[in-house]
């Protein structure tokens, strides 16, 4: 049996990850049914996260906590962002 293609084509992409970076993403996506990380599992994750933080908001709490620019930095969905903003500026 053939594979369809995919509908969207992929772009093969190298990374090179930190070894301690890649041992705990790959005890985390392991399988023990299938004794290793399941076909594709690396991808779903990576666009996962990608996806994730494309659509989610960032915002910077340190003009409210009186931190440096960047270190105290949240995100969320465009509502729960707009939601906390709202209440910061409240206070």
């Amino acid at each position: 049996m053939s594979r369809r293609p995919n509908l969207i084509p992929s772009q093969q992409l190298n990374v090179a990850l930190p070894l301690p970076v890649y041992t705990q993403l790959t005890l985390h996506l392991f399988s023990p049914l299938e004794a290793r990380v399941p076909h594709g599992g690396y991808s779903v994750f990576l666009v996962n996260l990608i996806r994730e933080y494309f659509t989610q908001l960032h915002l910077d709490l340190a003009p409210y906590v009186g931190a440096p620019t960047g270190s105290y930095v949240v995100s969320g969905s465009p509502e729960a962002i707009a939601a906390l903003t709202k209440r910061l500026e409240q206070s």
